[in-house]
């Protein structure tokens, strides 16, 4: 955790936050919590908190990010194999008794 919390241009503790993107993978940053197009007055406080990335760390973290929403994408669809089995094995009892 940060020894010092930045404070953004609105006043508020800026939160610290990872970015998941291919572009910046596993990199830590911080943001205020009004940044973004959604609030009427945003604040445009961001400000990075890891140092740049090494080309090759930056191969691994893409490289392990795929596996990761590989494992995720076939864990949902099992998931919804098994909603279905369920479903149907419910009505055929159901329709049994």
């Amino acid at each position: 955790m940060p020894e010092v919390i930045p404070v953004c241009h609105c006043g508020n503790l800026a939160k610290l936050n990872t970015s998941w993107s291919n572009d910046n993978p596993g990199m830590r940053f911080f943001r205020c919590k009004k940044f973004g197009s959604r609030f009427r007055k945003p604040c445009q406080f961001f400000s990075w908190f890891d140092p740049p990335l090494t080309p090759h760390s930056r191969i691994v973290l893409l490289g392990l990010l795929k596996k990761v929403r590989t494992l995720e994408g076939a864990r949902k669809r099992e998931r919804r194999t098994w909603l279905l089995v369920l479903v149907i094995v419910t009505v055929l009892l159901f329709l049994k008794a």
